[in-house]
């Protein structure tokens, strides 16, 4: 019997999911800077980092994986 490997995004900080939720509502650094109350650099680095450890090319690719992953049903469903 197989294992069931944990999901990628379960490595990333708190912020970086609060990011890659915004990225999987079609937000810009703009609008996820003022929502989250950070400066676009702290975003643009958060996607950065995003990126890098779910292995992905984009932004695009981020968002794909969100619903995929079906995270935004996930947060909905827990009230955030």
């Amino acid at each position: 019997m197989r294992r069931r490997s944990k999901a990628k995004h379960s490595e990333l900080t708190k912020r970086e999911l609060e990011v890659l939720l915004e990225l999987g509502r079609g937000k810009t650094n703009q609008e996820m800077s003022e929502d989250l109350f950070i400066g676009i650099k702290t975003v643009k680095t958060h996607v950065s980092n995003i990126l890098q450890k779910l292995e992905l090319e984009d932004r695009t690719q981020a968002a794909i994986y969100v619903h995929e992953q079906r995270l935004l049903d996930q947060t909905e469903k827990s009230g955030r």
